[in-house]
């Protein structure tokens, strides 16, 4: 019985490993280079595909040479990504699919780039059609309820009063230092700033005192960019907590209309957004 263990994990352990390496690979480009899902979905169909003829030659049977291939990658996925975003599930199978064609493209090579051709025109089409739309309507959510009323102060001391902010458009983005998407989001947020007049729509961006941030290290931010929002760290994320949002994560953006209410909410940040300016301008110019 061991040796037949031993015999079936040897037969295996190319593809194990294979799977193992690439889930390193992908997750440390999300971590250090992009989070495009656009890219990423290319990125990772041509990773898989090579991986599949890496170990087009194993003696097992092709679909489970396959499975071990993705295993490890997909379960990463379906665990931690689609569960934020579940609109994003065609991964899953182009990636299986790509794994697929490169474990049989000895094989079958003529068939392969006929179907390989097939999965491209797949793949951009879910770049560039689904992908943005996908994550606009999933990251987006209207809201119609009243803001409540609190205070806050700016990084110069001043005093603000959400009373006081009536009869304007408030752009409140909640930041960390720390976080890769809110400092891509931060780029946007100050094209999107500047087209607009201060005296009808402000934005405040709103360290929300998480992930280790300090006052400190929010304003060595401020300093090192040229950013002309204004700036307000919540102490304790009590503005965060009283809004509700506490639990879902940096950045999240608020658009309140001229009589207070919260019109729309917007959670996460990744480039495939494309319309994300687009987006948010429309909802602005709609509001006043």
């Amino acid at each position: 019985m061991l040796n037949q263990n031993f015999i079936i994990v040897k037969t295996h352990l190319k593809s194990l490993l294979t799977g193992i390496g690439i889930t390193l690979i992908i997750i440390l480009v999300m971590l250090k280079i992009t989070m495009n899902f656009q890219i990423l979905l290319f990125l990772g169909a041509v990773i898989f595909f090579a991986a599949g003829i890496i170990n087009s030659k194993s003696k097992s049977h092709f679909l489970l040479t396959t499975l071990f291939i993705v295993l490890f990658f997909n379960t990463f996925f379906i665990l931690i990504v689609l569960k934020e975003l579940p609109i994003l599930w065609y991964f899953v199978p182009v990636y299986i699919t790509s794994a697929l064609l490169g474990v049989l493209y000895r094989k079958y090579k003529q068939r392969i780039i006929a179907s390989s051709a097939l999965l491209i025109a797949v793949i951009l089409f879910l770049a560039v059609q689904i992908i943005p739309d996908s994550l606009e309507s999933s990251l987006s959510k209207e809201r119609f309820d009243k803001l409540p009323e609190f205070s806050m102060q700016d990084i110069n001391g001043n005093e603000i009063d959400t009373k006081n902010l009536k009869g304007k458009i408030v752009v409140l983005d909640f930041f960390g230092t720390w976080c890769k998407p809110c400092i891509l989001e931060l780029k946007e947020l100050d094209i999107i700033k500047n087209t607009f007049n201060e005296n009808e729509v402000v934005f405040y961006i709103i360290n929300a005192d998480q992930g280790n941030d300090t006052p400190e290290k929010f304003e060595a931010f401020i300093n090192k960019n040229n950013y002309t929002f204004n700036f307000v760290y919540d102490h304790d994320s009590k503005i965060f907590k009283l809004l509700k949002m506490h639990h879902l994560g940096l950045p999240t953006l608020l658009i309140i209309d001229k009589e207070q209410n919260l019109r729309l909410q917007h959670v996460g940040y990744n480039p495939a957004e494309i319309n994300f300016k687009e987006h948010i301008i429309e909802t602005i110019n709609n509001l006043k």
